[in-house]
């Protein structure tokens, strides 16, 4: 019995201390969380009374949108081709004289440049002329005799026939006469010369190849998808790099055939006088294929993507006092050279971020130099 006394003592010691010990932990607990607190607020008053903590405004550069003409060009290469450019060759045959010019040497129109052996036809026009001669006279006393009835018709209408028919070799003789002398049909140059001095000339036999330097024009091939974008008289500006100049001109004809082959038309636009212009060189055109006036522009260089692939801009707001950036998704038209036209998203006048644009988050504070 005394063994269970006891026992039960010890017992109710140890639930005494256990009672005492669970209050201690619940004091030193919530006197734990209270100086939690009180640190939490005073880091709070430290942190707003230390200014090198404070994040200094992201330096930016900014411009204002304004609207404005914009205008789309694109550029396609072409081939010179001088108007007049023929090769001359000689309608008779005959042997070559005398070649009175050089490759490369400026003439006038009506220049002299070849001269062709024409003894033959001498020979030939002056026993035609002596033949001649005799058929008229023989004519005169037929057509005296038939006027006083005297001979017969057919006599007379033999001597007419002769006398006309010889006329008209000599009239040929004196035309191929007059075709011994080849000379320039305009001014020009003489780009080449294929024969030599004592060969046979004919019509089968390249001569001359003659080019009129000055007079010429450029043809391009553009693709059929600009064909109602582009009409005869609209300007252009035709550059050759190669010789470092540019005229501008107007289109003086557009072709009327698609090529099935690439798909394009050819258009034709006449250069200014310009001897430096020489056939098959080749030049850059640059054509208009569209026109916006009164366009919000903005340069493509402030233009972003995000991953979707929308575009972005910064514009700068204020927000209770401070300048802010923020972003905002547009709707662009084409672009050129360094701008492109808003369709939507941005007014006039808005303030756009350009410099430090990539370094700054939507909502960011921001300032720049006024």
């Amino acid at each position: 019995m005394n063994r269970i006394l006891i026992a039960l003592l010890i017992a109710s010691i140890f639930i005494a201390c256990d009672s005492n010990i669970e209050s201690d932990l619940d004091k030193l607990i919530s006197k734990r969380d209270s100086l939690e607190t009180v640190i939490e607020d005073l880091n709070i008053q430290i942190t707003e009374l230390d200014t090198s903590n404070i994040k200094e405004s992201a330096l930016i550069s900014v411009e204002t949108l304004s609207r404005g003409k914009f205008e789309h060009y694109f550029e396609v290469q072409g081939i010179v081709e001088a108007r007049n450019n023929v090769t001359i060759v000689s309608e008779i045959p005959a042997l070559i004289k005398k070649i009175h010019v050089q490759e490369g040497q400026r003439v006038n129109k009506g220049s002299l440049l070849v001269t062709l052996d024409n003894a033959m036809l001498l020979n030939q026009i002056e026993e035609l002329r002596t033949k001649m001669k005799l058929a008229t006279f023989v004519y005169e006393k037929r057509k005296n005799l038939r006027e006083e009835n005297i001979g017969s018709e057919l006599d007379y209408e033999i001597a007419l026939n002769n006398k006309e028919s010889l006329e008209r070799s000599l009239e040929t003789a004196q035309t191929q006469l007059s075709k011994t002398k080849i000379t320039a049909p305009y001014d020009g140059v003489v780009d080449n010369i294929y024969p030599r001095e004592g060969e046979i000339a004919g019509p089968q036999f390249p001569m001359i190849r003659f080019v009129s330097l000055g007079n010429v024009n450029i043809k391009v091939d553009v693709p059929e998808s600009y064909l109602a974008k582009i009409k005869k008289g609209d300007e252009v500006e035709v550059s050759f790099p190669d010789l470092g100049i540019s005229h501008v001109s107007k289109i003086s004809q557009k072709g009327r055939f698609i090529k099935p082959l690439n798909r394009t038309f050819i258009i034709t636009i006449n250069l200014p006088h310009d001897e430096n212009l020489l056939p098959n060189l080749i030049g850059v055109v640059k054509i208009k294929d569209f026109e916006k006036n009164d366009a919000l522009l903005i340069k493509q260089e402030n233009i972003m993507q995000d991953s979707e692939g929308r575009n972005y801009v910064f514009r700068v707001i204020e927000d209770n006092g401070k300048s802010k950036a923020q972003k905002v998704f547009i709707e662009s038209g084409q672009s050129y050279l360094e701008y492109t036209y808003i369709v939507d998203g941005l007014s006039a006048n808005d303030l756009i971020v350009a410099e430090g644009a990539r370094s700054i988050i939507d909502g960011e504070t921001v300032r720049w130099n006024q």
